[in-house]
């Protein structure tokens, strides 16, 4: 500890330590002596770390931050004296007397460090918390996120995303260590929820876009939200024009001003707009090789693909019947689905997306499945009448 006088490193490491101080007899005096002699070593080492005058920036921060770390370090030592080494004095006389110096040490290496954070804010948020204050913090924030829940919780919004948010925030709460960032991120995230009103999880969705809100989890949410949107989309095309969109509202929130997340390599936005530009790279190229497929196909004679009077959610249910019925093989099914969308096409869908027709086939709306079994009876009425089958069983 280069920036800590050797006194002070003396006195809190040989003169406070419990196996220094059990057996010996404390005078009040002596006592006063201690929060002095604190006092004043922690009020001197503030005055040089202010008056110290630096031309190179990098040098200035070097040495806020190993005097905060060393100024952390030496609060630790006295913590664990407090907590940890506890049952080495707390039998003695002066136990009460004791614990309050304890105490009276942590809180003056506290107001040290807390004027420095407050005096170099961008440069101390590089350090993590003390063990002595880490506690309190943590509390602190869970009552936040407390409050958080319940403002939310009255929006009506999808249990999907609160939960995402509140599972990520607490995941940052419980970080190890825990520094002075990622306190002040949560700190000023979940003011301003509170402090709003989200008609919508999309609203919610977008809000913590533009905060950076940069945790695996809600990366994911992202991710699968936009998915299932693709999915339900019919055709290619269509899937194509979804993604530019969602890129173009994407681009959209990063023109408002937001939170930055802490120590993160680049926003959220760019990790987001990432997948955005690989999915549709894919899209793409499916839609690409589809139109040449297309195109060749009808070339040939009697090689055209067949029009089917079906919505793409209808077709993939019919699929699905034959193959639960065993009329179409349920192996590969995969490929299955992938020979009806490059060989039929639908009024409304000219180049269907082999994806949206398999999940549409178990994704079974009400609506879609009485539809079809309207086509099933008309088809079942136009055999008994052209096959006198009414009467067949």
């Amino acid at each position: 500890m280069k920036n800590i006088s050797v006194r002070l490193q003396q006195f809190v490491t040989e003169s406070l330590h419990p196996k220094a101080i059990v057996g010996q007899r404390f005078t009040f005096n002596e006592f006063e002596k201690w929060k002095q002699f604190i006092t004043k070593e922690t009020n001197a080492l503030y005055l040089s770390s202010s008056k110290i005058q630096f031309t190179n920036r990098k040098r200035k921060e070097a040495y806020i931050i190993d005097i905060l770390n060393e100024l952390i370090s030496i609060s630790n030592t006295v913590n664990g004296y407090l907590f940890k080494q506890s049952r080495i004095w707390k039998n003695m006389p002066e136990a009460s007397e004791i614990r309050q110096g304890y105490v009276f040490t942590c809180l003056a290496f506290e107001n040290l460090i807390d004027k420095l954070v407050i005096k170099y804010p961008e440069i101390a948020e590089n350090t993590r918390l003390s063990d002595y204050t880490i506690r309190s913090v943590r509390i602190d924030l869970k009552l936040l996120l407390t409050a958080t829940q319940k403002h939310l919780v009255g929006h009506f919004i999808e249990q999907d995303i609160l939960a995402v948010l509140f599972e990520g925030i607490s995941d940052l709460i419980n970080l190890q260590p825990l520094d002075q960032a990622h306190v002040s991120y949560l700190r000023k995230l979940m003011s301003s929820i509170t402090a709003r009103r989200f008609e919508s999880a999309k609203v919610l969705m977008d809000y913590l876009i533009i905060n950076d809100f940069n945790v695996p989890s809600f990366f994911l949410f992202c991710v699968n939200n936009w998915s299932d949107q693709l999915s339900d989309l019919d055709g290619l095309l269509e899937q194509r024009e979804m993604i530019l969109e969602t890129k173009s509202h994407l681009f959209d929130l990063t023109l408002t001003k937001g939170l930055k997340f802490p120590f993160a390599k680049q926003r959220f936005y760019n990790e987001l707009n990432n997948y955005l530009s690989e999915k549709y790279s894919l899209v793409k190229e499916r839609l690409k090789i589809r139109t040449q497929f297309v195109a060749a196909e009808n070339a040939r004679p009697r090689a055209k693909r067949v029009l089917i009077n079906l919505s793409v959610a209808q077709l993939g249910l019919f699929i699905r019947l034959q193959v639960e019925k065993g009329i179409l093989a349920k192996e590969h099914i995969g490929e299955l689905f992938a020979f009806f969308a490059k060989h039929f096409y639908t009024p409304n869908t000219d180049i269907i997306s082999a994806d949206s027709l398999q999940k549409k086939s178990s994704d079974v709306e009400h609506a879609t499945a009485v539809k079809l079994k309207g086509h099933l009876i008309a088809m079942l009425n136009w055999l008994n009448t052209h096959y006198n089958l009414s009467n067949f069983n």
